[in-house]
């Protein structure tokens, strides 16, 4: 049997480490990091995880989402590594504030887009049908995509106008992956986060997220869930 195996596409110190720490945690004996700080991964967020769950096997792989052309290589890589996968997580984005809302450049929205939604487009064209042969074939599994999302798509904030506008768009994709394939075994999830996150929080704090990120896993059926301040 296939050692139950998680992929977090956006992976650093915050949301990002901690779910996949979480996952190591209640028993994911693989875990897979991807993002574009390469010496961040092997030095920082793979000794999170190997200290969460010192049995997980943890791999790293640079990718940077942004530019596209280079995704489908990185997901070749993880076929090879890992030929069954139970969880995407994908937590990538860009957070950076401007001025106003008509001072923020047409090329940094483009590269947001790209980011957190022609990547996860890619990223879900490749998983989507991996993740329903799982379903079908091991139906004590959980085959799931999760997403980060925000409050953004109906409170947006005119100094992260691009932020708000990429959030919009990938809560739509999600939204519509789960009406087209949410019937074949998969769970396709929003994890909706209201506030800056950050260790101080009460609630919005990477280690809580973490935790009803794997309560939200384990349950399976929500669309989506928020986590925001009281």
């Amino acid at each position: 049997m296939s050692p139950r195996t998680i992929v977090v596409f956006g992976s650093g110190p915050g949301i990002g480490n901690h779910v996949a720490a979480a996952f190591a945690s209640h028993g994911f004996e693989h875990v897979i990091l991807l993002a574009r700080n390469a010496e961040r991964l092997k030095s920082s967020d793979a000794g999170f995880v190997t200290s969460a769950s010192p049995k997980a096997k943890v791999t790293t792989l640079r990718l940077d989402l942004a530019d596209t052309a280079s995704i489908p290589g990185v997901l070749e890589k993880i076929e090879e590594i890992a030929p069954e996968i139970e969880v995407v997580f994908f937590n990538a984005a860009v957070v950076q504030f401007t001025e106003g809302a008509l001072s923020v450049s047409v090329e940094t929205i483009e590269t947001d887009f790209k980011v957190t939604n022609l990547a996860l487009y890619s990223i879900a064209q490749w998983a989507v049908p991996r993740l329903t042969t799982l379903a079908a074939k091991s139906p004590t599994t959980k085959p799931s995509l999760l997403v980060t999302n925000s409050h953004l798509p109906w409170d947006p904030v005119p100094q992260l106008l691009s932020l708000s506008l990429v959030k919009a768009a990938q809560r739509n994709m999600v939204t519509s992956l789960s009406r087209a394939y949410g019937e074949r075994g998969v769970h396709f999830g929003l994890i909706t986060v209201q506030g800056i996150v950050s260790p101080e929080a009460k609630v919005v704090n990477p280690k809580n997220i973490a935790e009803k990120a794997w309560n939200f896993f384990e349950e399976g059926k929500n669309l989506e869930i928020v986590i925001k301040e009281e």
